[in-house]
């Protein structure tokens, strides 16, 4: 189903160039249209369930990028390669700005180098999804990254130790972290922030897969309803989420790709990506 549905945008990706020069368009123009439904199509077969549809979303945004920069330098294979590529880059802590990532195309003989500048964190509003019963906060540092809790622990409706328990949380359970504030974490279930728990208690899951032989249990994936602790991160059995505009401090990386053709052309670009609630990277 998965190679089915990537073939059909392609074939519409392919079709729309030659559909293109008729409209007027040229190949930059037509490279970021293209460019953006190749990166979908290659996006929908990463990951499964809200990783599949984040993994969609960060190929299409970075497709479209790519295609309006070096629509004329690359063809449409080159072009979802090397969006991969600079995906790639992005999903991984930036360990040293001197060493870039290289990509390399299996046909064209084009090469480019992917390079991160040094990431800084930027203040913008987001929009954040919770529980009715837990109380938003005006502010908090953006995580959105898996922990896990290092043992069974409170979960509660403010980030203050004197708030409502909502609910607990069984010891090594993963859940994604939508962000901080002060010393507290938003515990995040289906993109909804279900309560806080001090971060004394959870630890990043990188650091805790290095601790523990037994893997984690995702939260997104537990019963809920089958036990009293959890019952109240039960989304499905809540009428309605309210959304609240939070200032939110974000990372954000440069990019800069420099490209080589295989005739010898080389063409620079530099560009900006900010981490975003869902976990994408959005060009700014």
């Amino acid at each position: 189903m998965r190679k089915k549905f990537v073939a059909s945008v392609l074939a519409v990706a392919i079709a729309g160039s030659a559909g293109c020069a008729q409209l007027g368009i040229n190949k930059e123009q037509a490279g970021t249209l293209i460019g953006g439904l190749a990166g979908a199509a290659i996006g929908a077969t990463m990951g499964k369930g809200s990783g599949k549809v984040a993994a969609t979303l960060i190929a299409a945004g970075i497709g479209g990028y790519l295609g309006n920069r070096i629509g004329h330098m690359l063809d449409e294979k080159d072009q979802q390669a090397l969006a991969l590529r600079t995906q790639e880059a992005l999903s991984q802590p930036v360990v040293s700005t001197s060493q870039p990532i290289t990509w390399s195309s299996d046909h064209s003989g084009a090469t480019a180098q992917i390079t991160q500048g040094k990431e800084y964190t930027k203040t913008q509003t987001v929009a954040v999804k919770r529980a009715p019963k837990i109380q938003a906060v005006p502010s908090m540092t953006l995580i959105n990254e898996p922990y896990v809790s290092k043992s069974s622990l409170n979960v509660r409706a403010a980030p203050n130790l004197k708030a409502e328990k909502v609910g607990g949380l069984p010891s090594n359970t993963e859940f994604t972290a939508v962000g901080s504030t002060g010393d507290w974490v938003l515990v995040g279930r289906k993109g909804v922030t279900v309560g806080y728990v001090h971060k004394d208690y959870v630890q990043p899951k990188a650091l805790a897969v290095a601790k523990v032989a037994a893997p984690a249990v995702n939260l997104d994936d537990m019963d809920v309803a089958a036990s009293k602790e959890t019952q109240a991160f039960d989304l499905d059995a809540i009428q309605s989420l309210p959304t609240e505009q939070v200032a939110a401090e974000t990372a954000c990386r440069p990019v800069t790709v420099n490209l080589k053709s295989a005739s010898g052309q080389a063409e620079q670009q530099q560009n900006t990506f900010c981490k975003q609630t869902n976990g994408t990277w959005e060009l700014i």
